[in-house]
């Protein structure tokens, strides 16, 4: 891979919806991405793994939020920067301010997103797959190059990709523009998805630092204004008073609502196929994985007893 990007990990998420699944299983009342939820290593250290793999790990960007911050004493290394959000206020936020503090350093850099909560078991043909995403970023720098993984069911809580016309140009890669893009659809529309074959959306993204800020601006510039005035205080003695100021006046906004769905011509989708991918936002979407793996972690009876005795979890 010629292109060397910059590495944005997204960790401010506060994981309500898996609140009292972790805290029954695990004792803790951390969000999941800083949760050895199997296994010795936590979700954002899989995701910092993954990403070292493309990149020095200096080139990294980190994103977390307020009060987080203890959850990273118990990480050996923390690779290259982390920015502290004064408050969650949903993905668009917590993509746009890494992006920006990349701009003052960086304004041509090609950028990968890697949201921190998610479960993935062939890890070599993902990041093959992320690979060509870059590369193929790197051909079509008007566009965001986004994974879309193989759906094996009608999962109402992702993002659905319709792929449209096949890139000619794609380099080896299959690549094709984006038809359609549903974000959360209802009941008998993911129905309807799941039969035509359409893929989930990974929010896995790769484009050009420019693309991702010419379509935020598109998409939702009462977001991106306010962060482009307050970035520029990052690194100075007001960046905690600018930053909180900032963040008290936005909305919280969701980047695959706003800009995947709001603006797909600004897409292509790279088919992430012979992966298995899960986006660990619920209880039920980690009880399928282990179940399909024949994973016992030793938290393991404890759910069985719940269930057992009539419980359920959301999702």
């Amino acid at each position: 891979m010629d292109v060397k990007p910059w590495v944005v990990v997204l960790a401010g998420g506060q994981g309500t919806r898996l609140r009292s699944f972790l805290r029954q299983v695990l004792g803790t009342e951390r969000p999941k991405q800083f949760c050895r939820i199997i296994g010795s290593r936590s979700m954002l250290r899989h995701t910092w793994d993954r990403g070292s793999q493309l990149q020095h790990p200096i080139r990294m960007v980190t994103v977390i939020t307020a009060g987080q911050e203890r959850f990273l004493e118990d990480e050996d290394v923390v690779p290259g920067y982390v920015l502290v959000q004064p408050a969650n206020k949903d993905t668009a936020p917590g993509l746009l301010l890494p992006l920006l503090w990349i701009a003052q350093r960086d304004p041509d850099a090609t950028v990968v997103v890697f949201p921190a909560d998610h479960f993935i078991w062939e890890e070599a043909r993902f990041l093959a797959h992320v690979r060509a995403a870059v590369e193929a970023a790197g051909r079509f720098r008007d566009r965001l190059v986004v994974l879309g993984v193989e759906a094996d069911g009608p999962e109402r809580g992702y993002g659905w990709i319709a792929p449209g016309s096949p890139c000619a140009a794609g380099g080896g890669a299959e690549l094709y523009q984006v038809r359609r893009f549903w974000e959360k659809p209802d009941r008998p529309t993911v129905a309807r998805l799941c039969a035509s074959g359409y893929l989930w959306n990974t929010f896995v993204l790769a484009g050009c630092l420019k693309v991702f800020l010419r379509s935020a601006r598109a998409a939702m510039p009462g977001i991106l204004e306010p962060l482009v005035t307050a970035a520029a205080y990052l690194g100075t003695r007001s960046e905690a008073e600018v930053l909180a100021a900032t963040y008290r006046a936005l909305r919280a906004t969701d980047v695959s609502q706003a800009l995947l769905a709001g603006r797909p011509e600004d897409l292509l989708v790279l088919p992430t196929r012979g992966v298995y991918w899960s986006d660990w936002g619920d209880a039920q979407r980690i009880l399928r994985t282990l179940r399909r793996f024949d994973r016992r972690p030793g938290w393991l009876p404890v759910v069985a007893r719940f269930l057992a005795a009539g419980g359920e979890y959301p999702g």
